[in-house]
């Protein structure tokens, strides 16, 4: 401290003092601002004529764990550990596609209706419906988009794969069973038979 005890050196402390603070105040005002752009160009549209009947939609909600670690010869290596607890919601719509449908109209009271087996047109998870809960990463295996789009499609099958062994197929062909007979009574048709492929 001998270099301050002079007047010189106290008004050096007192300088060097004055345009640290005034250095901070500064940078306290100038706000760092991130500038996002983003460019957008369609590549293909296509309206497609859809003629299908949904009759059903089952909602879920569930939550994932993802962890992933880097090995050699089974032993997991330090500092490469990554991991994600994942909570999000989807919907599956079901039902029949009219498309393929045969109609036999036998006399004015009664009609046979054959349609394929029901199948689900949607498995959805709404990008604004994930939600994300202790990322951990680690410097030599990093956390990436693709980790998130892997787990979101094995959960997407999975789900379906689940909701077909529930029954959700079947509760399909029943509602639009009901739907078609339920339409084809108020236009008079007395003998309403409904078969699946």
């Amino acid at each position: 401290m001998k270099y301050f005890e002079g007047i010189k050196g106290k008004l050096l402390l007192i300088a060097i003092i004055v345009i640290l603070i005034l250095g901070s105040i500064g940078y306290a005002k100038i706000s760092v601002q991130r500038k996002t752009k983003m460019l957008s160009n369609t590549v293909e549209e296509k309206v497609t004529r859809l003629v299908e009947l949904s009759t059903v939609k089952y909602n879920y909600t569930n939550v994932v764990e993802y962890e992933n670690k880097m090995q050699v010869s089974g032993v997991n290596l330090p500092f490469t550990n990554k991991r994600f607890i994942l909570k999000y919601s989807g919907y599956i719509k079901a039902g029949i596609s009219l498309d393929t449908m045969e109609v036999k109209v036998k006399d004015k009271e009664t009609i046979e209706i054959i349609m394929d087996n029901a199948e689900i047109f949607e498995n959805v998870i709404p990008e604004e419906e994930v939600y994300f809960f202790d990322e951990k990463e680690s410097i030599f295996n990093k956390l990436s988009f693709k980790d998130l789009y892997v787990v979101l499609i094995e959960e997407k099958d999975k789900m379906e794969k689940e909701v077909v062994e529930k029954g959700l197929l079947n509760d399909a062909e029943k509602n639009g069973s009901e739907i078609i007979k339920s339409l084809l009574e108020g236009m008079g048709f007395k003998s309403i038979t409904i078969r699946f492929k």
